[in-house]
């Protein structure tokens, strides 16, 4: 089995989140938890294939929250987190990061405005997109399984612990090559040739490792987010382990709870050109757009641009947490009676006899695990009406004491502790990079800045215009105008127009320097680009000079935005429904 995605870290005093062996490419989001448009609006292109955190970073200690994205066989699912202390591992919040997702998504929204010259009203229209930038199963860790060549270097095993749908072992390793054994002896493609000179850099620190496999019975459907809680006082993303394996452009997305906005310390900030957002397309280009501007000369490779920074309020609740889920008690619910309190607790409803949807993702894991249906029977079918399958003859395979601790450890108490963290910091950092295998040679690191710095809006807004000469263009936001095109059809920008806008350094002595500033290439480029009768772009009044248009009614509506303000996302379950077998 050959690894997809690693994670691993060689900071120091920093999070470490994984190393992902898997089998096949391993789906991001599982199909499930990306970011997503809203209702009636069409979904852009999706990367499938990135990673997302959240670091809180309070009193001496870092608290990450990893999402873990895998839809591969959960036979072969294996995960090794190196860290520089003994961990505190708890389960995590899917609907967190579905919800952290969803409010911070970038979006683009596109008026359109025709100038009539000598008088006439002006019409407008406005359209808006949101961007959306893994019983019997897999085989557990053998009691005594160490590995470790000849020399007899294994490493210690300091720590054993069910965490969720996960097995963890915390390992101390002496040697690069008995911890790379070790993997390989219980399960783990280590790749040998590549990780053994990485992972000897964890061993001369005196790093830990985590080394994660679902328990017995675990379905793919129950992988959940997971919490590391050490002590340290800086986040670092890991990127050297990941280089071994990582598909090429590969996006890492983080985001950060606290008190201020955060920035990278050892990699460049980019500010974006927006004059090559193709807002026509609704930001079908971001992707690329990202990639480019990191890659800008300068940068090269080593940069962050910022979706979103402002209050961690803009972030819903819904369906994170109810106080009545951590009170509930299933160990004397019958099971008909299961589905009729879970839809009591707001986590299921079935509308009809073969549908039923629930808010939370590791509702349906849970009763398929704990009721399975009879054989034979459509999970949907089942748990729309389960009390149509009771027989005093043949009982169903219902275990509610299995049932009420998996649901308290894996939906509940999660659901409070996301709660809490979202209710504790008020403000919130999204940033995101994309980067390819032979550019992980340093892991990024962040801090909380010091001094107040502007909040970004994850909200892109821009106006086509048809001029009073026939021509078209985009009015940005900063007033800018990108000539060219049609309606609905993005103009052809000239090679040397920049992707990045600025390129920025925020170093440890609390200096901001500007390392690349192209404003004025930018406004050259497009002044080229600019018909010789075309009219001056007023962003005070939006009237077009020199040709008498007047411009009326700006005020009326113009530049609405579409919302991307989503509910909680509703998990459906169909007859179609692939179950596995009942084990």
């Amino acid at each position: 089995m050959k690894p997809n995605s690693w994670w691993g870290r060689s900071c120091v005093l920093a999070l470490s989140t994984a190393l992902l062996f898997v089998s096949e490419p391993a789906q991001a989001c599982g199909g499930t938890f990306c970011d997503a448009p809203g209702q009636g609006q069409a979904p852009m292109p999706v990367d499938q294939t990135g990673e997302n955190v959240l670091f809180v970073m309070a009193d001496g200690w870092v608290e990450a929250h990893i999402q873990i994205q895998y839809t591969g066989d959960p036979e072969r699912f294996a995960w090794v987190i190196p860290v520089p202390k003994t961990p505190e591992l708890s389960v995590g919040s899917q609907p967190m990061f579905l919800n952290l997702l969803n409010a911070t998504v970038p979006s683009f929204t596109l008026n359109t405005r025709f100038d009539f010259c000598g008088g006439g009203d002006d019409s407008s229209s406005s359209a808006g997109c949101g961007m959306s930038s893994d019983d019997s199963g897999s085989a557990s860790f053998a009691p005594n399984r160490g590995g470790g060549g000849a020399k007899n270097d294994a490493p210690t095993v300091k720590l054993r612990q069910s965490v969720g749908a996960f097995e963890a072992v915390v390992l101390k390793p002496t040697t690069a090559q008995g911890m790379v054994d070790w993997l390989e002896v219980n399960g783990f493609d280590a790749d040998a040739a590549d990780a053994v000179p990485i992972i000897a850099d964890y061993v001369n620190r005196d790093y830990e490792f985590v080394a994660i496999k679902l328990r017995p019975a675990a379905g793919a459907d129950e992988i959940h987010p997971l919490v590391l809680r050490y002590q340290g006082d800086e986040p670092c993303v890991p990127l050297k382990l990941t280089g071994i394996a990582a598909a090429d452009d590969m996006a890492v997305r983080v985001f950060f709870l606290g008190e201020r906005r955060v920035v990278p310390t050892n990699f460049k900030h980019v500010v974006m050109n927006p004059a090559q957002l193709d807002f026509r397309g609704l930001g079908s280009n971001y992707n690329l757009a990202v990639s480019r501007a990191v890659d800008s000369a300068v940068a090269n490779g080593h940069a962050f641009v910022t979706e979103y920074a402002g209050p961690s309020q803009v972030t819903p609740r819904a369906g994170l947490y109810n106080p009545a889920w951590s009170s509930a008690d299933f160990s004397t619910t019958t099971a008909s009676g299961v589905t009729t309190k879970l839809t009591t607790l707001g986590l299921l409803a079935c509308n009809s006899a073969t549908d039923c949807t629930a808010p939370h993702p590791l509702v349906f894991a849970l009763l398929d695990r704990h009721l399975p249906p009879p054989a034979g029977v459509e999970a949907a079918e089942f748990y729309a009406c389960v009390s149509c399958f009771e027989s005093s003859t043949e009982p169903l395979a219902w275990d509610p004491d299995g049932f009420q601790t998996d649901f308290r450890l894996m939906i509940a108490e999660p659901g409070k502790r996301a709660n809490a963290v979202l209710a504790a910091y008020p403000y919130l950092t999204r940033m995101l990079t994309r980067i390819s295998p032979s550019e992980m040679s340093v892991d990024p690191m962040f801090k909380e800045w010091a001094e107040p710095l502007p909040d970004e809006p994850n909200s892109r807004t821009a106006t086509q215009v048809q001029d009073c000469d026939g021509n078209w263009y985009t009015q940005l936001a900063d007033g800018r105008a990108v000539y060219g095109g049609s309606m609905g059809t993005s103009p052809v920008l000239p090679t040397d127009m920049p992707w990045a806008e600025r390129i920025e350094e925020y170093t440890d002595a609390g200096a901001i320097i500007v390392l690349v500033d192209n404003a004025p290439l930018i406004d050259q480029v497009l002044g080229r680009m600019r018909p010789p009768a075309s009219v001056d772009v007023d962003t005070e009044s939006s009237s077009a000079a020199g040709c008498g248009c007047s411009l009326p009614g700006r005020g009326s509506g113009h530049g609405i935005a579409a919302s991307l303000m989503l509910g909680a996302l509703l998990l459906r379950r169909s007859k179609r429904r692939q179950r596995r077998a009942v084990r």
